[in-house]
């Protein structure tokens, strides 16, 4: 009889755990019903992640590791600063009903923000730098302020989108982001004063 790699009952039991999470959130995380789902026996769960919360800590960087993936995609050299930042939006909201449960353990409104969070706000932040090199932010609009708004206008909507009950997301993310974006960047074709 072969027996798995020990990489892969890990990967076992994070797959358990994440499926879990996805849906019904981290906190409905049980390490009984994720050591069934994977076929071992608690010791083994234990000697992985240490305890339950840090299984958590592990469903929620691999959450990141996948939302950083989907942002990796190459930016199309043809974009205009507004599609650039309308792309990064989308692919965000994308990514919160995707994984709907695991959202809000990925941003939490209070408490410690996970350290991956501060490497997707670091993201955006020099994103907007570029564009405040380039000149594409409105008057008044700083690189720090443009990231402070999107991040609030963003994460409220990803929270909406997250929430199953929303049934009009689409619309509401559009008019949220292309006003956002109105207020930031300047139109394409305009040049700042």
């Amino acid at each position: 009889m072969v027996q798995k790699a020990p990489t892969d009952v890990r990967s076992r039991l994070l797959a358990a755990a994440f499926e879990a999470a996805t849906h019904d959130g981290v906190e409905s995380i049980s390490t009984r019903a994720v050591c069934a789902a994977a076929g071992v026996q608690a010791p083994t769960f234990y000697h992985y992640f240490g305890d339950r919360s840090g299984l958590i800590r592990a469903v929620v960087d691999e959450a990141f590791e996948r939302y950083f993936a989907r942002k990796d995609l190459p930016i199309q050299e043809a974009m205009t600063p507004r599609e650039r930042v309308a792309a990064g939006w989308d692919t965000h909201i994308a990514f919160a009903r995707s994984f709907p449960g695991l959202y809000a353990a990925m941003y939490p409104i209070s408490g410690p923000l996970p350290a991956r969070m501060q490497e997707s706000a670091a993201l955006l932040r020099a994103g907007f730098d570029e564009l405040q090199q380039l000149g594409a932010l409105t008057t008044g609009v700083t690189a720090e302020l443009a990231t402070s708004a999107l991040q609030a206008a963003l994460r409220g909507v990803a929270y909406a989108a997250s929430n199953p009950g929303q049934t009009d997301i689409e619309l509401v993310s559009t008019i949220v982001r292309d006003a956002l974006i109105d207020k930031l960047i300047v139109p394409e074709g305009e040049e700042r004063p």
